[in-house]
């Protein structure tokens, strides 16, 4: 049985002890859960998603695998904190959406030191709710899973965590974390930030005239689904992930720029739209 300490029990946390405890798995896996919130620890117990549940580091100190599901600007603190209590021959993982900028401060950290192992894990899921509450066991089926690795190739250890993921049902795949960076940047981030703008346009068009609200159907949702998506988690992912951020942002304000240019234009427009389709 392999001892897994989960540090941040909200969505994701919450999820992969609900799926590490599933009927196939219980027998496979100890969870701890590592939360500063009484009332999340108490649910994650009632539900189902960890064995044991405690406020404290500390209770990572016999684990095999230690995942960190905590914003991205926490991480790599944590790591340094960890590496004081667990042994030599644990592996310690994240679920941030952010991979080079944590890689490179553990780098930086771990030169010249004695070090636990570490391995940088993104799994590709979620839903637009936050906290222990939303946590799903099936929300990892299928799902993409990258991995960034320090070294060259896989370690016996570094193993364990991709095993870990294929348990939970997902399809776990290897890459750096600078091209990770660069990918999510536009299918995740940019998103993100076009959501929650346009949001925040409805916002204020809706405190003038409430009767948009009758107008915002199918297309409006699916494209704002994601606004309500946790503050303290996306803050910190857009100033981690700026540089690959800014760069999409600039082509699609480009690329508006071009739209509202040709907007009087029908057949500029069809040709604007069909470009898109190919």
């Amino acid at each position: 049985m392999l001892n897994v300490s989960i540090i941040g029990l909200g969505q994701i946390g919450g999820s992969l002890g609900l799926a590490l405890k599933s009927k196939s798995l219980k027998s496979c896996y100890h969870i701890t859960g590592i939360e500063r919130k009484k009332d999340t620890l108490n649910t994650a117990l009632k539900i189902g998603a960890v064995d044991d549940a405690s406020s404290s580091l500390q209770s990572a100190k016999n684990a095999d695998i230690i995942v960190i599901c905590t914003p991205v600007d926490t991480i790599a603190s944590i790591y340094k904190e960890l590496i004081k209590i667990v042994g030599q021959n644990a592996i310690i993982t994240d679920t941030g959406s952010v991979k080079y900028q944590i890689e490179k401060e553990i780098i930086a950290f771990v030169k010249n030191r004695n070090y636990v192992s570490f391995i940088g894990s993104h799994p590709v899921a979620g839903k637009e709710k936050n906290g222990i509450l939303s946590a799903d066991a099936k929300i990892f089926k299928d799902a993409k899973v990258i991995i960034t690795i320090l070294s060259k190739k896989l370690e016996k250890k570094e193993m364990l965590v991709v095993r870990m993921w294929k348990d939970t049902g997902a399809d776990v795949i290897a890459m750096s974390a600078k091209k990770h960076d660069e990918f999510v940047a536009l299918t995740s981030h940019v998103p993100h930030v076009i959501a929650f703008l346009l949001n925040k346009i409805y916002q204020k068009t809706n405190r003038k005239n409430p009767q948009i609200g009758m107008l915002a159907a199918g297309s409006f949702k699916d494209i704002t689904r994601v606004a309500v998506s946790s503050v303290d988690m996306w803050a910190p992912i857009f100033v981690a992930n700026s540089k690959n951020v800014e760069r999409y942002l600039a082509e699609l304000i480009k690329e508006l720029v071009l739209f509202k240019k040709n907007l009087r234009d029908k057949q500029k427009i069809k040709k604007e739209i069909l470009s898109t389709q190919k």
